[in-house]
């Protein structure tokens, strides 16, 4: 098996990080590599806003824990955003998983190809960090909550462009225990021939 397929198939999502911070180095190959993912007519408009100042990233975490516990759940409300709101009455609650490096993913409201492109750009970030030892984790509350005004003044703050909606976040760290392995995959390959 080749370099490239054997990091594909080992990488798994880390949930549970050290407190060592990823070199500088090592998150400028990160960030080059999702720089590289293909995207819509080589566009290249999304931003790749890296945090790794524990204030901040306590600001972020906060911005979020806010929102989330000002919303109301109705009928409608995902399960998941349920028990997000619920975790959000813990003063505590940290949504980021106490890594040591967020990084925030942005891309043009108008842009039909802005979640695709950022999507592959942040597969491509989470693999070069997983070649490195480093361990990720793609999250999800911010995408859901980028128009909400406490999170969009947030994001004003730590210069993510008014235009931009964000796209998908991902953590980043060592891993504070060895992932279990990945599940057995699921029958989704069809083949016609």
């Amino acid at each position: 098996m080749n370099q490239i397929t054997e990091n594909i198939l080992t990488r798994r999502s880390i949930r549970s990080f050290i407190e060592d911070q990823i070199s500088e180095e090592d998150l400028n190959t990160i960030l080059t590599a999702g720089s590289y993912a293909p995207s819509g007519m080589g566009m290249q408009s999304w931003k790749f806003t890296a945090i790794q100042n524990a204030n901040v990233l306590k600001k972020v975490n906060e911005a979020i824990r806010l929102t989330l516990k000002s919303m109301t759940v109705v009928a409608e409300t995902h399960p998941y955003f349920v028990s997000l709101i619920e975790k959000a009455k813990d003063e505590s609650a940290n949504f980021l998983y106490h890594a040591p490096t967020l990084i925030i993913v942005s891309n043009l409201k108008d842009n039909g190809n802005s979640m695709a492109d950022s999507a592959l750009a942040i597969g491509n970030m989470m693999l070069a960090a997983h070649s490195l030892g480093i361990g990720s984790c793609w999250l999800n509350q911010l995408p859901r909550l980028t128009h909400m005004p406490f999170i969009r003044e947030m994001l004003t703050d730590i210069d993510v462009p008014a235009n931009h909606i964000v796209c998908g976040t991902v953590v980043m760290g060592y891993a504070a225990k060895e992932p279990k392995q990945a599940a057995p995959r699921k029958n989704v390959i069809h083949i016609i021939r």
